[in-house]
């Protein structure tokens, strides 16, 4: 699996020399020249010459500035992937798979296109800017000149300077319109920190780059916590969690876990429609329900998560997240409802699905999340799986779950819970009634206490993606309180 969104690039002559090379780069580089090649990194200092085939990928907080000989050049954003598929005396013809990047098209020089998934655009003499989400579709800002933008069906639209359009990747180029907050001055950067941080939830699962983007992150983490717990299955798990906040609307909660060499991880990347108080817990307390006739401040517009084993990975997608009250009189509320919600798995076959996400099992539309109900749902195949219901293993008493759920093209997905004390005794029912003697209390007790879950699917080749995670750092930052 890769944990750089891939930067490629190659570059075709005929009985031509083009000239293309970085001229610039900061953070994380790397480039191979064929598939079957070891990355390395792009050595720091002087140019780096472009040759043809060669790939290359940039990491988080990193960039790549790549100039050619006729005075052009572009910019190319952390964790994207493009492809310079043509570069002669004709035309520069460049393929963003992911990401974004500013390109600066000299006035009156050979042809230049970027080609998406799902647009196609042409220019002459230009300062634009292009896009494309983890769905392919595609967002073109012109900030001189102006840019022809079409879709696979041959759809177009001019798009001057100031304005903005998008694409869909099912088809369409809407009506272009002034651009409301256009790219300022030569930046490299490029894309919100909404987006990186939304990217690189689906796209980095290795370990060398998940541990080295924690080892980052750590230093400004606002709650962190590391222990030695055991696992439901006598294993010794060494975990380490964290909290951050990758922009002012968004917070972002890690766990890693290490078992001798395996190692498992999860992320949350949770967006707000505003800035988030200092306090955090003053808006974790009420993201799912909100208690009252009055409809909260701030709210929950997305949540995008990933488990991953470094090889397989199980992802959740929820857009469109808003405040609905539920209209009782006597027990008003406002629940967390999103107008979408989707949930994939991967192993290395799915992995580049649907925009590095995988492979979607089902999509829920207007999910209450507080009432666990939706609008409509969809499934892989068509039909509703098959399986079920939630079964326990060790008693109706303890906290261990099962349940396996087979769709229609065949593809199935298990997932078994526990709620574990940091011995690796299995939570009952009996536990919080005995355990309160001498001073004990529920507070404390839930320090001691780790969520533990087990995904296998068809989908990964008989491996298991199996996160271990604590009670106390969810109750530090407010998801689990006691009244």
């Amino acid at each position: 699996m890769r944990y750089l969104a891939s930067l490629v690039i190659l570059l075709v002559s005929a009985g031509w020399c083009g000239a293309a090379y970085i001229y610039e780069h900061k953070g994380l580089v790397e480039y191979r020249k064929t598939d079957k090649d070891a990355w390395e990194r792009v050595p720091a200092g002087g140019r780096f010459t472009i040759t043809a085939g060669m790939q290359m990928r940039t990491a988080r907080a990193s960039m790549a500035e790549i100039h050619m000989d006729d005075g052009s050049r572009v910019k190319v954003a952390p964790l994207s992937n493009f492809t310079l598929s043509a570069e002669d005396k004709e035309k520069s013809v460049f393929g963003l798979a992911s990401g974004r990047m500013r390109s600066w098209v000299k006035k009156f020089s050979r042809r230049f296109e970027v080609r998406t998934p799902s647009a196609v655009c042409a220019v002459r003499g230009t300062d634009y800017t292009t896009g494309v989400d983890g769905e392919g579709n595609t967002t073109v800002e012109v900030s001189e000149g102006s840019v022809l933008v079409g879709d696979a069906a041959g759809r177009t639209a001019l798009v001057r300077e100031g304005e903005t359009t998008r694409v869909e990747m099912g088809g369409g180029v809407q009506q272009p319109v002034v651009n409301p907050d256009p790219p300022s001055g030569d930046d490299a950067s490029l894309s919100g920190a909404r987006e990186l941080a939304r990217r690189e939830i689906y796209t980095e699962i290795s370990k060398d780059a998940v541990v080295a983007q924690a080892q980052a992150e750590m230093q400004s983490a606002e709650y962190q916590n590391r222990k030695t717990a055991v696992d439901a299955f006598g294993r010794r798990v060494r975990m380490e969690e964290y909290t951050i906040r990758p922009a002012g609307n968004q917070f972002k909660y890690v766990a890693l876990n290490t078992r001798g060499e395996r190692f498992d991880f999860g992320k949350i990347l949770f967006t707000f429609n505003t800035a988030l108080p200092a306090d955090l817990s003053a808006v974790t307390a009420n993201m799912i329900t909100s208690a009252g006739p009055t409809a909260p401040s701030v709210w929950l517009t997305g949540m995008n998560s990933v488990m991953s084993n470094t090889t397989d990975k199980v992802t959740e997608d929820a857009l469109n997240g808003a405040m609905s009250y539920n209209g009782s009189l006597t027990n008003p509320a406002y629940n967390l409802v999103f107008g979408t919600y989707k949930f994939y798995a991967a192993g290395p076959a799915e992995a580049g699905d649907n925009g590095g996400l995988g492979k979607e099992l089902w999509a829920k539309t207007n999910y209450n999340v507080a009432k666990n109900t939706h609008g409509s749902i969809t499934y892989l195949g068509g039909s509703a799986p098959t399986g079920g219901p939630q079964s326990f293993p060790s008693g109706s008493d303890t906290f261990h779950t099962y349940v396996k759920n087979t769709y229609s093209d065949g593809t199935w997905i298990a997932a078994e819970d526990f709620v574990l004390f940091d011995d690796g005794k299995k939570l009952s029912a009996g536990d919080f009634g005995g355990g309160l003697a001498g001073g004990e209390t529920v507070d404390r007790m839930t320090d001691r206490l780790n969520f533990e879950r087990v995904y296998i699917s068809s989908l990964f080749g008989g491996r298991t993606i199996d996160l271990l995670y604590s009670a106390k750092l969810l109750k530090d930052i407010g998801m689990i309180r006691f009244e």
